[in-house]
């Protein structure tokens, strides 16, 4: 029997920073407009149907993500205290890919783990006299991963989930904000070489005749189809195939990694002893 996914608190991106508006709110005005964000928010999530998302149905979804992401934002642009640098809107597009995941791959029985905060990046051995290991860690917008490992450092030992798939959610990316991704996941795969690292973004602006295949991000998913040059003048809306894409491929990586390759004599008719595919 499929299990049931049931997401962490701590991860719920969004729902936390509106908590906490919640939290900070000073008179009666801010109260009511929390309030109202609340209802439209768990609007929203009644949208979110396990059977549909788990059967790969995302139509539904999506429009409904969409609409409150449009919320979101006009908000932003009336009220100071949800302005943009307080990642309010900012953070509803990867809260809705955790719980998008979150449901596919728990209804497939490959329930996986997760991490935004300090998510590692980086393990190497430490220059110092007293030896040990420098681990580095990045606040990420979501990690996925199928086990914690721990590593001995000169305080003690120190836990980890071990990076599968690392993802960077984003309103629109530049080629600056690009060039510094590709070498967040340079980084990344100099100690986790088999993991993947997805730049998911609304929009575009960047040139598209290069080849972004070579650097080091393994894909990129436009989720408006749009360079956002277009999306100023007549945005389109987020189109549910990108994000149906987005679901199968990391429903296949996950059980690639779940799934044993065997004995290497049971491999050798195949032909392909390191890698089967």
């Amino acid at each position: 029997m499929p299990q049931r996914f049931e997401p962490e608190d701590a991860l719920l991106s969004h729902r936390n920073n509106l908590l906490q508006k919640w939290r900070l709110s000073a008179d009666a005005e801010h109260q009511a407009l929390c309030q109202q964000i609340d209802a439209k928010y768990n609007e929203y999530l009644a949208s979110l149907l396990p059977d549909k998302i788990s059967a790969g149905d995302l139509e539904d979804a999506v429009v409904a993500v969409g609409v409150y992401l449009d919320f979101a934002k006009e908000v932003e642009k009336q009220y100071s205290r949800f302005n943009w640098r307080s990642d309010f809107a900012a953070s509803i597009l990867p809260e809705f890919i955790y719980r998008l995941l979150g449901i596919s791959l728990a209804a497939k029985d490959l329930p996986p783990m997760f991490s935004t905060r300090d998510s590692i990046v980086e393990v190497s051995l430490s220059g110092s006299v007293g030896g040990g290991w420098d681990v580095r860690r990045k606040n990420q917008d979501l990690c996925l991963g199928l086990r914690r490992e721990k590593i001995i450092r000169r305080d003690g030992e120190e836990e980890f989930l071990v990076p599968l798939i690392a993802m960077e959610v984003k309103t629109n990316i530049d080629i600056n904000k690009l060039n510094g991704l590709d070498f967040s996941a340079e980084r990344l795969k100099r100690t986790f070489p088999t993991s993947k690292y997805f730049l998911i973004t609304e929009t575009i602006d960047f040139s598209l005749e290069q080849n972004y295949a070579s650097g080091s991000i393994d894909e990129i998913y436009t989720l408006r189809k749009q360079v956002r040059s277009q999306a100023r003048r007549e945005k389109k809306p987020l189109e549910a195939d990108v994000f149906v894409q987005l679901q199968a491929d990391v429903v296949e990586i996950v059980k690639k990694a779940s799934s044993t390759m065997g004995h290497v004599y049971d491999r050798l008719d195949v032909g392909k002893l390191i890698s089967v595919r």
